[in-house]
């Protein structure tokens, strides 16, 4: 028997020697945005000197979450600054990607990997607990967005702990309050339902606020260099949360306290019906306490309550002045104890005004790019890797190029111009490191040629010569039919933004405030224009286009340019233009959009909360008309079709206006997500997709028979 007896004396003895539970605590910081200032008032000086104060904190933390930002612009000077503000923390810290992050660092998401030396998402144990660190950012952009992969990853992880051990989740966009940062945070909440999940920590505001999410409280920091974190202390049955600002420079200030222990939630199923135009929206009383609040709202208005009567809250919501499509439907209830719940249902609907959807598809993939409409096929990248050729009459894909990183690049389709049989070709970049030219009828790959860095831009060809720039600051002229380099021209700062050519010569903005036009052949540089009074507001964003011998751009001070394309001479400028109420005007930002030329006129949407839409004369730069769409627009361009121009708008709202004087048509209604990229025509259809993936195709007008 001792040959089991010694085993089990093993057992027993590591058993004793495991140490005893003690309390621990660890620091929250968001909002580092090392690299604003210089010298002893900078940033990083800041930054420094509260990491100093944190390692002096007795008990010393025993460790530090950062929930993103870490950097303004993310650049690897930026990120050494941050490693060297961040030196002298004797406690190991962890890393949550910010906007800022990933918005202009010349190598996006792979830039914020190699400057902290972190992975974008991640997750570790220590006691009792279980932290969570997820990636909310979308590349280039303010946005937040949970990608698909990283939801199925935090599935796996969540169901190696079980269902009680507590959880704390941070990341930097909010969820849970308004405005909408993140387009998907149903999904996210879907995923930890089952799970105690007892604190969220969360950045991007830079406020000192808490709120509560699901029943689970909500904490966000201001910036770190703006003097302020939290410090969470946390014993076997609760967690404590205090909060050290510039007034208050000790972390004293209690939040709340926590219980670690599951509590109960309330099973409660609002019942959400469609009936015409109207949504009525009923919860039963034995479901809530009575004395509960509940409110319910149509996508990211505002709550309006709901009536407490003798067996159920009932309230309704109004279509008949809606838009048709997906709507999200909400209803809130606020518990006595401040607890507040959630959930959410789809519904579809239709109106007179509005078309119907002929079909929506989902390429799996978010979706930034322009959707492109050739020959027989429409084409769409997404930041999944993936080239998708859809049928433009059903939506059914005809086949998919898969590459190694995100596309945010463009698909641009030209005929191979060497040899006999010309090749219908399409040539986009990938964040892999990679331009690729793949046959548009097969899907097959014909070249691909690799560059030095991620490559966000999107391609322009003439003469037989690819012109398309990378994050490594190089412009490319590559052989059409091989992909071999002819040429390169050297800029200062990342590209993200398509080039385009008036057949002699390539148009190209960039990060370094410039806009450049090379030689076809030679890609010697002919000309460049600064504009942008700053980094932030270079000509980099919008894609510039030709007619009537101009080249057309905007620059992210609101400005658009128009130049002679021979000399590059600025022919005329407009910018920021005053809209709305003439007794108290606002000022609409042009940056963001790209324009478009069509017949003697230049289109562009604008940066503002009312979405304005506007009209120049190509000659002069009059303006002609101006048109909200009612919801902000961020970098959706118009596209031209059937005499109306078509763009969207963040929050899913899809615009078709007349072109000869600016008339709304028709809205639609996309459903939750992102709308960011840019729609396609043809003679049929407009096609138009977003981050949720699905990519819609509406008819150019409105039948109103088949409307109703």
């Amino acid at each position: 028997m001792h040959r089991f007896l010694y085993p089990l004396l093993l057992l027993i003895s590591f058993i004793v020697s495991l140490p005893a539970w003690a309390d621990f605590s660890f620091v929250h910081v968001t909002d580092s945005h090392v690299g604003i200032g210089q010298g002893a008032t900078s940033s990083t000086s800041h930054d420094a000197a509260l990491f100093q104060e944190i390692n002096a904190l007795a008990p010393r933390p025993a460790f530090v979450v950062n929930t993103g930002d870490i950097c303004e612009v993310g650049t690897d000077a930026q990120y050494a600054e941050y490693r060297k503000a961040i030196a002298g923390l004797t406690v190991p810290h962890y890393d949550a990607p910010g906007n800022h992050d990933v918005r202009w660092n010349p190598r996006g998401k792979e830039g914020y990997v190699l400057g902290t030396k972190q992975p974008l998402y991640q997750s570790w144990d220590y006691q009792n607990i279980h932290f969570v660190l997820l990636d909310s950012t979308v590349l280039l952009q303010h946005w937040g967005h949970f990608d698909q992969a990283m939801l199925d990853w935090l599935k796996t992880d969540l169901k190696k702990i079980g269902t009680e051990k507590p959880v704390i989740i941070g990341f930097h966009h909010w969820i849970g309050r308004d405005p909408v940062m993140v387009d998907n945070q149903q999904a996210l909440l879907d995923v930890v339902a089952p799970y105690n999940i007892r604190l969220w920590l969360q950045g991007h505001g830079h406020s000192n606020i808490q709120w509560n999410i699901n029943g689970t409280p909500a904490i966000m920091a201001q910036g770190l260099y703006q003097g302020s974190y939290h410090l969470i202390e946390v014993t076997k049955d609760h967690l404590r949360v205090l909060r050290r600002t510039d007034k208050n420079k000790a972390p004293t200030q209690e939040i709340f306290t926590i219980p670690l222990a599951r509590g109960t939630r309330p099973h409660w199923a609002p019942d959400i019906r469609l009936t015409n135009d109207r949504i009525n929206v009923s919860v039963q009383h034995d479901e809530l306490p009575t004395d509960a609040k509940l409110e319910s709202r149509l996508d990211t208005e505002r709550f309006s309550p709901l009536e407490a009567g003798e067996n159920a809250w009932t309230g309704s919501i109004n279509l008949a002045d809606k838009v048709a499509g997906e709507h999200a439907v909400t209803v809130q209830a606020t518990l006595p104890d401040g607890r507040v719940y959630q959930q959410s249902s789809l519904v579809t609907s239709k109106n007179p005004h509005s078309p119907a959807a002929s079909w929506t598809t989902n390429v799996g993939g978010a979706i930034q790019s322009h959707l492109v409409r050739d020959g027989n096929t429409l084409y769409v990248t997404t930041m999944g890797g993936d080239l998708v050729a859809l049928n433009p009459a059903t939506g059914k894909e005809k086949w998919r190029f898969k590459t190694g990183g995100a596309v945010f690049s463009t698909p641009h389709l030209a005929d191979d111009s060497v040899g006999q049989r010309p090749v219908r070709t399409i040539y986009f970049g990938s964040a892999d490191h990679f331009i690729y030219a793949v046959n548009a009828v097969t899907g097959k790959l014909r070249w691909k040629t690799p560059t030095e860095g991620a490559v966000f831009a999107s391609a322009a060809t003439a003469q037989g010569i690819v012109c398309i720039a990378s994050v490594d600051t190089k412009i490319y002229g590559l052989n059409m039919n091989n992909g071999k380099v002819i040429w390169t021209a050297q800029g200062e700062g990342m590209y993200q933004s398509q080039a385009t050519t008036d057949g002699q010569r390539f148009f190209v903005g960039g990060w370094d405030n410039y806009f450049r036009a090379l030689d076809v052949k030679t890609g010697h540089e002919l000309w460049k224009n600064k504009f942008g009074r700053s980094f932030y507001y270079s000509p980099a964003i919008g894609s510039p286009t030709v007619g009537e011998g101009k080249v057309f751009v905007t620059s992210n001070d609101g400005l658009m340019h128009a130049m002679d394309a021979a000399t590059g001479q600025v022919i005329w400028e407009v910018g920021p233009l005053l809209y709305g109420d003439l007794k108290e005007p606002a000022s609409a930002s042009l940056g963001y959009s790209g324009p478009l030329y069509h017949d003697g006129h230049i289109y562009n949407a604008s940066l503002t909360d009312k979405g304005y839409v506007f009209c120049f004369d190509a000659a002069t730069g009059k303006k002609l008309w101006d048109t909200p769409t009612g919801s902000v627009i961020y970098d959706s361009s118009c596209a031209y079709g059937a005499g109306n121009v078509y763009v969207g708008s963040v929050d899913g709202t899809f615009s078709a206006i007349r072109i000869s004087d600016g008339a709304m048509q028709w809205q639609y209604r996309l459903g939750p997500g992102h709308v960011l990229d840019s729609p396609a025509t043809d003679n049929d259809h407009v096609y138009i997709g977003s981050m949720s993936g699905k990519v819609t195709a509406l008819p150019l007008t409105v039948s109103l028979n088949a409307a109703k």
